[in-house]
């Protein structure tokens, strides 16, 4: 029985933790909206995958850290640590003021850096790195980090608002890079087609982490993060019918958390614009479809997920991610 279920745990993916990271995310959304029942829901599924993804790591981590050996799984890695983080958010509901839940957020965010260095050290500096090297799974490597701002304020605010400026300048560093990645070397691997949603969440993950550190806001900066994240998220919505057209990957993970992270840049930017009537009436509705799009993909690929888990002997050559 102990080896069936670690055999089991080997087939967990590293990349369920982006989908862990879009339903406790999602769930402790829809909780600031007043939705407590369902976003509690989404959190505690949520938080159970992420009990699987450890066991996975404590009884099976030799395999679990070979994993890291693909320059794609080393660089979705860390939606761990930013999934910790987020449920760290939603623990300290439950337990607040826990001094434990403090430890486990300080250490996603330590933890965080380490799989930052790992990349860097193991796929970027050992290798010449060409454009088609590039995916937009990097955002994650390095921008991923915004989530420690977008968390901070229940536990090292000014952590968060030094942590910010670092996203953003890996943010805009790397997006002119990986846009002429998409548009000018267009060949990806199928396996690799759902990341390309992942180019909508490093604007909304600045621009909500920004409103949530508080105090003097820039509004340009605002704005400017505001009107880019959701040009990209409208380019990439246009194409995102075409885009799960692909086989079901474990990278279909990466669906979920750019539409939830959009979705609540949206909803925090709302009351900024309270006085522009005409405004607030566009931001509600495009907040409205966001939070509509963001719960269907969630549970669409939460779903699939679970089946994929079940019927995976069945479906190990269609589903490899290398």
């Amino acid at each position: 029985m102990v080896e069936s279920a670690k055999k089991f745990l080997r087939k967990v993916p590293i990349p369920i933790c982006g989908l862990i990271l879009g339903m406790v995310s999602f769930g402790n959304l829809l909780y600031s909206l007043g939705y407590a029942t369902i976003g509690t829901i989404y959190c505690v599924l949520g938080s159970l995958l992420m009990i699987l993804v450890i066991l996975k790591i404590i009884f099976t981590m030799k395999h679990a850290l070979s994993t890291l050996d693909d320059p794609i799984i080393a660089s979705v890695s860390p939606t761990f640590t930013m999934a910790l983080m987020v449920i760290c958010v939603f623990l300290d509901r439950i337990f607040t003021n826990a001094a434990w839940i403090n430890v486990l957020w300080i250490g996603a965010v330590i933890l965080h850096f380490i799989l930052m260095i790992y990349f860097v050290a193991v796929h970027i500096f050992p290798t010449k790195i060409e454009l088609e090297h590039i995916y937009p799974s990097w955002f994650i490597t390095f921008v991923g980090i915004g989530v420690i701002p977008n968390t901070s304020q229940l536990f090292i605010n000014e952590l968060g608002k030094i942590v910010f400026w670092v996203a953003l300048f890996f943010y805009l560093l790397l997006l002119p890079i990986l846009i002429k990645r998409i548009t000018k070397s267009k060949e990806m691997p199928e396996s690799t087609i759902p990341l390309l949603t992942i180019m909508t969440a490093p604007g909304s993950l600045c621009l909500a982490g920004y409103i949530s550190m508080g105090g003097h806001l820039y509004m340009p900066l605002v704005v400017f993060l505001l009107i880019l994240s959701q040009c990209i998220y409208g380019i990439v919505v246009v194409n995102l019918y075409k885009i799960m057209q692909v086989t079901f990957y474990p990278s279909y993970a990466a669906f979920t958390f750019p539409l939830v992270i959009s979705a609540t840049a949206l909803v925090k930017v709302k009351p900024l614009f309270a006085e522009k009537v005409g405004l607030t009436s566009l931001l509600n509705i495009l907040s409205t479809f966001e939070l509509l799009l963001a719960v269907a993909i969630v549970s669409y690929v939460f779903i699939r997920y679970c089946i994929f888990l079940f019927q995976r002997e069945n479906n190990t050559k269609k589903v490899e991610l290398n």
